[in-house]
């Protein structure tokens, strides 16, 4: 199985950052449209790209320190992957780490969004950081590959 793996280095607390993942709200002012009846653990979350719901199971939250989303959208390549997010204090920061496990392959695709999540890293950075992010209404075009 496939690992995207990234890192960034947020300078607020584990909290702040924990809050903007961990939040529709949040989640909709550095990545894309986010929806959910109950953010919970067990809960369900989706999430819109281009209009398009892809859903997911909240696997876990332990708040501030790690948020995990199971992807249950069968027609997606997401699906049956697990977005986790982890945040640890280290000085006047937050380190988050950010692993999406569970793909099949390596294929353009999986290649695409690896960029994808080192920007929208970059958008919570910026969020936190300079009040403003750039969710994927903001981002520039990309020609990505089909979901395949």
């Amino acid at each position: 199985m496939a690992q995207i793996a990234h890192l960034v280095r947020i300078r607020a607390t584990p909290e702040k950052v924990y809050q903007r993942v961990a939040s529709t709200a949040g989640i909709a002012e550095w990545f894309t449209q986010a929806f959910s009846p109950d953010y919970r653990e067990g809960g369900t979350l989706e999430l819109r790209f281009d209009d398009e719901p892809v859903s997911f199971t909240i696997a876990e939250l332990t708040e501030p320190s790690r948020i995990v989303w199971h992807c249950t959208t069968k027609e997606n390549s997401w699906f049956n992957t697990d977005i986790a997010f982890e945040f640890e204090a280290s000085g006047d920061r937050t380190v988050v780490r950010l692993d999406h496990a569970g793909w099949p392959e390596v294929t353009d695709r999986f290649r695409d969004c690896s960029m994808s999540w080192a920007y929208f890293l970059e958008s919570l950075r910026s969020l936190l950081e300079e009040g403003r992010g750039t969710p994927e209404s903001l981002a520039p075009a990309c020609e990505g590959a089909p979901d395949a």
